[in-house]
């Protein structure tokens, strides 16, 4: 049986949505269970909010350690420790009794899942021909925001059951399904570049951007902007994030590809990712916010409220799959920006507590824009680049993306509290519509500066040749320099 299905397309690729699925579902699902799993641990609903911070921080180091070790350690090697550490941190999580056991768990679990998003994807996507890349475009879309778009309904089933013990059991369960499924189909692939020498400084520079802005914003749950809590660990880890970009763009051989990056379809890529990613993630917080302490809805009815989005996510990535071969990709991710700015407006401008038709337009609306950006920015910051660069241009994405979407949402959730009529301690709709306000001109403002990028670099709307791309004989994409268009007319 294992020779029968050994490197076979369909189970590497099931093997990979199973490796990412379960952390991303569960994280955004955490914030409507997270009152009833602090009852049960005896702690703190901040002190949670921190823990989830912290494992946000370890997914996304954890993507770009493996960015690193790719290189040098077989692929397959690789799969199985990911595996193994995810499935010990869901056992953690379903054990534990205290915030310390659990936080331990939840964090590996994070740092699990970054290392395999590195190990797992780019392997699919590099390693078949190119007629199954829009499926597998499709289905890392859906895995990356159909899962993110189903977390509040996961989130509030279990806070009506509570029944988090058994879900993180049933994660772990199926983690040890998906290491026999991985034993009996995963290739070996060997190691392309073994003797690559260690980035320490980018390893080092890395942790420090990833962990300590992540953990400032936890505190932000129970302290204000001003604190030194907050603000020491924030702009040290700030100043490591822009130390590190500067050390690797200079680097002869960079852990982050920084210096080929810096160009017209990379940037706008990644900032796509970003904007796109933001922008959902803390609407969502935002509307889900909102139907529990302003509408005073159950976790469960908020949680269901959400369904629109999941359609709207797993529509769109469809969408990416049909375009993903044309010239039409970029234009997907732009209407997708523009879909956010809609859902958005619909939050900010119409009175969503006693219209739940308005509401649903609303999510539907922000589920169709994040299936539309995010994956495609991805994409385009990995196409207009050499195929073997792929993992490390999937793990800087990744940093860049979630330092901005995780950020972003405890952000706009401290402005909410400080701008409540009832004080900081707890919510109100005054609050939260100044947040979404706030929120809304980041997103059209994100909107306007990937558009004006795209348009200055005279970037075009170029057609992926696709074969070229996984051949190693260059980009798929063709990409200017940024800001070509308005460096010949400065030099005119």
């Amino acid at each position: 049986m294992s020779s029968s299905i050994r490197g076979r397309y369909a189970p590497m690729l099931i093997l990979a949505l199973t490796a990412l699925i379960p952390y991303i579902l569960v994280a955004s699902a955490a914030p409507l269970y997270r009152e009833g799993l602090a009852r049960d641990l005896g702690t703190s609903e901040s002190a949670l909010t921190i823990v989830e911070q912290l494992s946000v921080a370890g997914y996304a180091f954890g993507a770009l350690l493996a960015g690193d070790l790719i290189q040098r350690v077989a692929q397959r090697n690789l799969f199985y420790a990911g595996q193994a550490l995810l499935v010990v941190g869901w056992a953690l999580a379903a054990v534990g009794t205290d915030l310390p056991t659990y936080g331990a768990g939840f964090v590996l679990a994070g740092f699990a899942t970054g290392t395999l998003l590195v190990t797992a994807l780019p392997p699919v996507m590099r390693r078949f021909p190119a007629s199954h890349l829009p499926v597998s475009a499709a289905s890392v879309n859906i895995a990356f925001f159909g899962a993110v778009a189903a977390g509040p309904l996961l989130g509030g089933a279990i806070a009506s059951a509570t029944a988090w013990h058994l879900l993180y059991a049933g994660l772990a369960v199926i983690g040890v399904l998906n290491g026999i499924l991985a034993a009996m189909s995963l290739p070996r692939i060997e190691a392309f570049n073994p003797g690559l020498p260690f980035d320490f400084a980018g390893i080092v520079l890395g942790f420090a951007a990833t962990v300590l802005p992540f953990w400032a914003s936890g505190e932000l749950s129970r302290h204000g902007f001003g604190t030194l809590i907050v603000a020491v660990p924030l702009a040290v880890g700030l100043v490591a994030f822009v130390a590190m970009l500067l050390v690797e763009y200079h680097k002869a051989e960079p852990l982050s590809p920084v210096a080929k990056m810096w160009n017209a379809f990379p940037i706008i890529g990644t900032l796509l990712a970003m904007f796109g990613g933001a922008a959902f993630f803390t609407f969502l917080e935002l509307a889900a916010q909102f139907r529990v302490q302003v509408a005073h809805a159950s976790p469960l009815a908020a949680g269901l409220t959400f369904w629109p989005q999941v359609a709207g996510a797993v529509t769109t990535a469809v969408l990416l799959g049909v375009v993903f071969r044309t010239r039409y990709l970029s234009l997907l991710a732009y209407a997708g920006m523009a879909l956010l700015v809609a859902g958005g407006a619909i939050l900010v401008l119409f009175d969503i507590n006693n219209s739940q038709a308005q509401i649903l337009a609303a999510v539907g609306l922000l589920g169709l824009g994040a299936g539309a950006t995010v994956s495609p920015g991805l994409f385009l910051a990995g196409l207009a680049l050499p195929s073997q660069l792929l993992g490390r241009i999937f793990a800087l994405v990744e940093l860049v993306r979630s330092v901005a979407d995780f950020m972003l949402a405890p952000v706009m959730i401290r402005v909410a509290r400080n701008a409540s009529s009832t004080g900081p301690t707890t919510l109100d709709s005054g609050g939260l519509h100044q947040a979404m306000w706030i929120t809304l001109l980041i997103t059209l403002g994100g909107t306007i500066i990937v558009i004006a990028l795209h348009m200055l670099s005279g970037a075009g709307l170029p057609r992926p040749d696709l074969e070229r791309w996984l051949a190693n004989k260059g980009p798929a994409i063709p990409s200017p320099l940024l800001l070509a268009r308005l460096r010949r007319k400065m030099a005119a």
